[in-house]
């Protein structure tokens, strides 16, 4: 028996992360209260988060960019 790593059709691959719908919806509404809905970078954003936080932490940078600089 050979060792080693395992043939390529026998491990694992690690599983996709994602947010659940109930955050996504609060990610939405933030997105609306700022104004920023609308935007396509802001809904790749909501659909590609791995977690809230990273998802409001995102959007927020975009608010600051927009509004603030």
């Amino acid at each position: 028996m050979k060792r080693g790593r395992p043939a390529l059709g026998l491990m694992k691959e690690p599983v996709k992360k994602s947010i659940s719908r109930q955050d996504k919806k609060d990610l939405k509404v933030l997105a609306d209260d700022f104004g920023l809905l609308h935007r396509e970078d802001i809904k790749e954003i909501i659909n590609t988060c791995r977690s809230y936080a990273e998802g409001q932490r995102k959007i927020m940078g975009i608010y600051e960019a927009v509004y603030l600089r």
